[in-house]
């Protein structure tokens, strides 16, 4: 069914709905949302995961392109005005999942809704107060989806496509890297939404990938690594490893570093993802002596 998506001069944003606890920016600008549904492509009849749909603009695009789509919202104050809004609709097309993103059961989600096909796209401008947990959560999850094209505030989108050695490389940088191939898609002005932020946004594609760029031997350890090691960024790498590695001496595990290639007292953020994968590696053997 055909839905009439409201452009910027005939549908206003109610003030009050705009919570900034919950970072709400909903987008208004017609033009950005074709741009969002042509980066994403949705197939027609294709399941899609939208996280945050707001007011259902960037819904009624979704469905108007022929995409099924699972909306997860957190604001109660929302559910009515989104049921009210596509009733039209069938279930199939349109499945509102009222809470929190972040402890929604998304397996549970998909098993329970036979209109899905697996894997499913997420196409979302997701609220930017939780964006890093959201895309750690949707790499925790990578095997339910084929790819996201998120909107996202600028800096956390800096941080994704980040070079090794620069300030804003770090644990969100290798995480993304080893599991997904990613598009930097465009720039968006605070002025696409209401209210309008303080920043500037962007949307940005993820493809999942099917297996880690690079083998790891262990992934529980190699995520712990990556985040110990990021936590305290500023320190020699051979400090929070000593942590890790209580088993170890300072000075056994300064010598099994030099054996392995490893400078102890180089900082996390000058490792490339491959030396992470290879420390982590290492941590799996030197954990046993």
């Amino acid at each position: 069914m055909k839905i009439n998506i409201p452009n910027s001069s005939t549908f206003k944003i109610s003030a009050r709905r705009a919570k900034k606890r919950l970072g709400q920016h909903f987008l208004r600008d017609r033009q950005i949302i074709s741009r969002i549904i042509d980066l994403a492509a949705p197939l027609p009849g294709e399941s899609v995961l939208e996280i945050g749909p707001g007011e259902g603009v960037l819904t009624a695009a979704l469905i108007e392109s022929g995409a099924r789509v699972v909306a997860v919202e957190a604001d109660s104050d929302l559910w009515d005005p989104l049921e009210k809004r596509f009733s039209p609709v069938s279930e199939v097309e349109f499945c509102l999942q009222r809470g929190d993103f972040l402890k929604t059961d998304l397996e549970q989600v998909f098993a329970e809704n036979q209109n899905l096909s697996i894997p499913v796209a997420v196409i979302a401008n997701i609220p930017y107060q939780i964006t890093t947990p959201i895309l750690f959560r949707l790499i925790k999850y990578r095997h339910l989806f084929s790819r996201a094209i998120l909107m996202m505030q600028e800096e956390v989108a800096a941080r994704l496509l980040a070079e090794v050695g620069s300030r804003d490389y770090g644990r969100l940088t290798v995480n993304a890297g080893l599991y997904c191939d990613i598009d930097s898609g465009f720039k968006v002005s605070p002025a696409a939404f209401s209210p309008r932020p303080k920043v500037w946004s962007r949307v940005v594609r993820f493809e999942f990938l099917d297996q880690p760029r690079y083998p790891v031997t262990d992934p529980d350890l190699f995520e712990r690594l990556v985040h110990t090691l990021f936590s305290q960024r500023r320190k020699q790498i051979i400090n929070p490893l000593k942590g890790m590695l209580t088993n170890l001496k300072r000075e056994e595990l300064s010598e099994k570093m030099v054996a392995a290639g490893f400078t102890p007292s180089d900082r996390p953020a000058t490792l490339a993802p491959t030396e992470f994968v290879r420390l982590a590696d290492c941590l799996v053997e030197w954990q046993k002596l």
